[in-house]
């Protein structure tokens, strides 16, 4: 999956990082387990969907763990095309329909997902786990793309080095571990909320 490990290395926002996983699962078990390859790129398409959505809408992303998948994946590329003048609904239809057939090719073959009681009566090949994993490449990239173009200027630890080094200041820590590092790290909700207040204090025109 080299054209989305490209994207995801590309785009330096949204903490995408966290597909690296998935992607060593997808690769590592496509000769042994191909099922388990084949699964994990729904999730992946999944994933990138709700997040997609997410940005784009603002809406919860609990409310969309109950959405059904090809309605999730349908939903999510017709946000993915606005911004170009033109938003092809049945483009987006169908390409969802190709993305349904790989959820139900999960929900009938997979290893993990369902607890199964006994052995399954059909395992994918390889060739077929490569074929899903192309097409599973090609639509995750294009989603990453487009949401790259669309979604609002995600913060990052590196646009405000003068915040940054406020913080550190207020709040030494020993060694060399930075306060406000740790705080993007680990609660970057509150690095934000404090971050606007200093942007505020000091560009009070801004209010």
């Amino acid at each position: 999956m080299e054209k989305l490990k490209h994207e995801i290395q590309r785009i330096k926002r949204h903490r995408l990082d966290y597909y690296h996983s998935h992607l060593d699962l997808v690769e590592g078990y496509i000769d042994e387990k191909p099922d388990i390859s084949i699964e994990t790129c729904k999730a992946l398409i999944e994933g990138i969907s709700k997040l997609s959505i997410h940005l784009l809408t603002q809406e919860p992303l609990e409310n969309l763990n109950n959405e059904k998948f090809q309605a999730l994946v349908k939903k999510a590329l017709l946000e993915l095309q606005q911004g170009r003048g033109f938003s092809d609904a049945e483009a987006c239809r169908r390409m969802s329909g190709i993305v349904q057939y790989i959820g139900e090719v999960r929900n009938e073959h997979c290893d993990l997902g369902h607890g199964r009681a006994s052995l399954k009566e059909q395992v994918n090949d390889a060739d077929f786990a490569d074929l899903i994993i192309g097409i599973t490449d090609s639509i995750c990239t294009y989603m990453l793309r487009r949401l790259d173009q669309l979604a609002d200027t995600v913060t990052e630890y590196e646009d405000h080095p003068e915040f940054n080094n406020s913080l550190d200041e207020q709040n030494p820590l020993p060694g060399k571990t930075r306060y406000s590092r740790a705080l993007f790290d680990q609660e970057f909700e509150t690095y934000e909320i404090e971050l606007g207040d200093f942007l505020l204090e000091f560009n009070p025109e801004d209010e």
